[in-house]
């Protein structure tokens, strides 16, 4: 039984960071192919997010980000928590919460610039 412990506990890592590529990826391509009326519609003179001050740059970091923190915090609440059942749930949790903060960012960076 000592030897499935580990194997559980990578578990919940795995899944926030798997979730979160996942998510982050969505919303990426998403806003991508939104760009041209999220920039100032069709009729804008710059409908691509790099010309609206950097979105496209600040969206790429952002969810480069987003997805190292769900990792982390992936590996905080395994260490803090131990193999117990619900690993899969709370990598769940960690993976929703980081898409959240990147949906957060991006509609801040998509309002200010």
């Amino acid at each position: 039984m000592t030897g499935a412990r580990p194997a559980t506990a990578l578990l919940t890592p795995l899944v926030a960071f798997g979730g979160a590529v996942v998510g982050v990826l969505v919303l990426f391509f998403g806003q991508s192919a939104l760009a041209p009326y999220l920039a100032g519609g069709p009729g804008a003179a710059c409908t691509q997010p790099d010309c609206a001050l950097g979105v496209g740059i600040w969206l790429i970091v952002g969810g480069f980000l987003a997805v190292c923190l769900a990792f982390v915090s992936g590996v905080v609440v395994a260490l803090r928590r131990g193999a117990a059942p619900g690993t899969v749930r709370r990598g769940l949790v960690v993976s929703a919460c980081c898409v959240l903060a990147y949906l957060v960012e991006s509609i801040v960076l998509w309002v200010l610039f």
